[in-house]
C-alpha cells in the first residue's frame, strides 16, 4: 500500500474517530495455512476532505406574479424577481437572492486522514479505495416559489388581521424566495431568504428576509413566533432548504460512496471551510457513516499474491 506525500492540515485541526463496526473486516489468505483478520477500521480512511468549487445555480423561471387582495381591494400584481417589486429599504440584495441552490462541484483532488497518516489524492483513485463520486457532488437547495401567488388581508370587526391563505391572524406569512450568495461572502451568510406582501399604493409589494435577521428577531424558521415586528409564521419548509450552506453539510446532506474490495462505505459530510485566497473553494470533510448499507457484509476470503497484503 503506497502512502502519497504528506498535506497538512489547517492548524488546530484534530480528526475525528468516527464509530465503526468492529466485526467486520476482510479475510486475507494467502495459503491454506495462515490467515489474517483485518478489522475494516484499520482499512478504511478515518477522515475524506474533497476540495469542491462553489456554483450558484439561478432560477429557471423568473416570471412569477404575485398578487394582493387588501381589504377587498385587488392590487395590481407585481413580477416577484423583479428588482421594482422590492418594498424600499428591501431591494439592496434583491439580486443576490435570487438562487435556487448551491452546487458543490469536486475539484479532483483531496486530502485524508488513516490511521493518523494523512495523505492527498487526486481523481477518484484512493490508496484504501476508489471514490464514488458525481459532480456535482451536492446541491444546497433552497425553497423558491414556483407558481403564480395570491394573498388576500381582511380586517375583521374584532380588529384581527386574517389572512389567507393560510388562514391566520395578526401573523405575517413568510414564504421562501431563493437563497442568498455572492462571491466572497462568508459560508454562513449563505442562507435562505423569505418573503412577504405588502400593500404599496394600489400596488403589490414584496419585503425581503433573511435568515439571520428573522434569527435575531426571535422567529426562526420553521417555527416562527412573535418578534419584535409581530407575529411571523412560515409556509411548508424542508429541513434541507431551511439550513445554511454550513448547516446543510453539518447535518450530513452532502453523500459520498468509497468503493472497497469487499464492500461499499458511505461517507456523509460534517464541516465545511473556506480555502483562504479562492472565494469560490471550498473543503468539505466526510467521515464514514455509522450503519452503512454494504453489498456484501459477511467476511470474504481473498487470495492474495504476497503474504499479509491488503489489497
Amino acid at each position: 500500500m503506497r502512502i502519497l506525500p504528506f498535506m497538512p492540515l489547517q492548524e488546530g485541526y484534530e480528526p475525528s474517530s468516527p464509530e465503526l463496526n468492529q466485526e467486520e473486516g476482510v479475510l486475507d489468505i494467502s495459503d491454506d495455512s495462515d490467515c489474517n483478520l483485518i478489522e475494516e477500521s484499520k482499512i478504511i480512511a478515518e477522515t475524506l476532505i474533497l476540495r469542491c468549487v462553489l456554483r450558484p445555480i439561478p432560477l429557471t423561471d423568473r416570471t412569477i406574479h404575485a398578487q394582493l387582495i387588501s381589504e377587498g381591494e385587488i392590487l395590481e400584481s407585481t413580477p416577484l424577481y423583479e428588482e421594482e417589486s422590492i418594498s424600499y429599504g428591501y431591494e439592496r440584495e434583491v439580486e443576490n437572492s435570487k438562487w435556487q441552490g448551491m452546487a458543490f462541484d469536486y475539484a479532483g483532488m483531496g486530502r485524508g486522514i488513516h490511521q493518523g497518516t494523512q495523505f492527498v489524492f487526486y481523481g477518484e483513485a484512493l490508496p484504501l479505495g476508489r471514490l464514488e463520486v458525481e459532480n456535482p457532488l451536492y446541491v444546497k437547495p433552497f425553497k423558491i416559489e414556483s407558481q403564480n401567488v395570491q394573498e388576500r388581508t381582511t380586517t375583521l370587526l374584532s380588529g384581527e388581521i386574517l389572512t389567507s391563505p393560510p388562514g391566520v391572524l395578526d401573523t405575517r406569512v413568510l414564504q421562501g424566495y431563493g437563497g442568498y450568495y455572492k462571491e466572497g461572502v462568508a459560508l454562513n451568510e449563505i442562507q435562505q431568504v423569505y418573503y412577504a406582501l405588502t400593500p404599496s399604493h394600489s400596488q403589490t409589494r414584496v419585503r425581503l428576509f433573511s435568515s439571520s435577521h428573522l434569527q435575531e428577531q426571535h422567529t426562526p424558521p420553521p417555527y416562527g413566533g412573535k418578534g419584535l415586528s409581530g407575529n411571523v409564521t412560515f409556509s411548508l419548509l424542508r429541513e434541507e432548504e431551511i439550513l445554511s450552506l454550513p448547516g446543510a453539510i453539518a447535518a450530513g446532506y452532502a453523500r459520498l460512496s468509497v468503493i472497497m474490495e469487499t464492500h461499499t462505505i458511505l461517507f456523509r459530510s460534517y464541516l465545511c471551510e473556506p480555502v483562504p485566497g479562492h472565494h469560490t473553494f471550498v473543503n468539505v470533510y466526510f467521515r464514514p457513516s455509522t450503519g452503512t448499507p454494504h453489498p456484501s457484509r459477511a467476511l470474504r476470503m481473498t487470495t492474495s499474491p504476497t503474504r499479509g497484503e491488503v489489497i
